[in-house]
């Protein structure tokens, strides 16, 4: 199973990545869904992303990233990603 779904990016971009604001008002099933760790990997993802889309990161950064965010998610988040 992948680490991070659908279901959990969802829960990230609902609270437009805001940690301080998710565990303010999230709600008990979000939480038991979407843990600190896995908040933490999805910002890095993104910000790995936004590096790469702005021509900031080397080619090796960037064959890495892409490689383990097609490990870390399911298909449909793997989507979701590549539009950043």
């Amino acid at each position: 199973m992948k680490r991070i779904t659908i279901d959990k990016l969802n829960i990230y971009q609902k609270y437009g990545g805001d940690n301080d604001g998710f565990a303010r008002a999230g709600k008990e099933v979000e939480k038991q869904k979407l843990n600190s760790e896995d908040w933490a990997l999805i910002d890095e993802l993104i910000q790995s992303l936004e590096l790469i889309n702005h021509g900031l990161a080397s080619g090796d950064f960037a064959k890495r990233t892409l490689s383990r965010l097609e490990e870390l998610t399911d298909e449909q988040a793997y989507r979701r990603f590549m539009k950043v």
